[in-house]
């Protein structure tokens, strides 16, 4: 049987690219072998096109991770962090059984269609404040006042928020620490976020208005493991972010 050496080299992406196929004489008569070395080169293009993409892609632009700054008009100041929005926290009223999470609202919305007539057949959206009482750890000056809140673009990284910790993990940098908050126990629950340690408040926002109500959040032995946990104690906070 006669066999030969079929090479076939190309010009793809600035790189030359060979393939070697052992051949007999039946396999330059089959049709095959050519649609064969045809679909391979295919599909070492696709794959240098995509990895040649990729490539161009900055590294700032991979993997990029939004995050609320809570209590807070402007993001942290930390590398690669910036503010996309400043706004105010708002949700559910705290006396309303419907569900809706702590949102952070543009301060400049557009609206589409809309009307002005109030119903009670819609889901209903209210601003938030700090329930801080003399009893609190800290905040008590801002109590009644409505809570602003900043959407944060952490670009080229990977943010997690940790409840119970004020400092990250190895290999992990801290955007902001502070305190968990979420709705009173008794209220409807709206999730927990973590309320900057040193926040703001919204200009001339001290009227006691309730609607969204933000709480300390306290540990409670039992079914929560204690030690470590403290009972009775407010429970800390940290947004952490990696580039890995």
């Amino acid at each position: 049987m006669i066999r030969g050496l079929l090479v076939v080299c190309f010009l793809l992406g600035g790189e030359v690219f060979c393939m070697y196929h052992t051949l007999n004489r039946v396999d330059l008569e089959n049709r095959a072998l050519l649609t064969d070395v045809a679909a391979r080169i295919d599909d070492l293009e696709r794959q240098v096109q995509g990895a040649q993409a990729k490539a161009d892609i900055p590294q700032t632009a991979r993997g990029s991770s939004t995050y609320v700054h809570w209590g807070m008009k402007t993001c942290p100041n930390v590398t690669a962090t910036t503010t996309l929005y400043s706004g105010q926290a708002a949700g559910s009223h705290y006396t309303h059984s419907g569900s809706g999470e702590y949102i952070c609202l543009p301060n400049d919305p557009v609206y589409g269609a809309y009307n002005q007539i109030s119903s009670s057949t819609r889901s209903m959206m209210y601003g938030a404040e700090y329930e801080t009482y003399d009893n609190a750890p800290a905040l008590t000056n801002l109590l009644n006042h409505d809570v602003p809140c900043s959407v944060c673009l952490a670009r080229g990284k990977t943010t997690v928020m940790i409840p119970g910790r004020t400092s990250c993990y190895s290999g992990w940098t801290k955007e902001y620490e502070g305190y968990l908050m979420g709705a009173h126990y008794q209220h409807q629950g709206n999730g927990y976020v973590c309320m900057a340690r040193s926040p703001e408040s919204l200009a001339g926002s001290y009227a006691d208005m309730n609607g969204a109500l933000f709480y300390f959040v306290e540990g409670r032995c039992g079914t929560l493991q204690c030690p470590p946990y403290i009972e009775g104690a407010e429970i800390a906070c940290v947004v952490c972010s990696t580039t890995k």
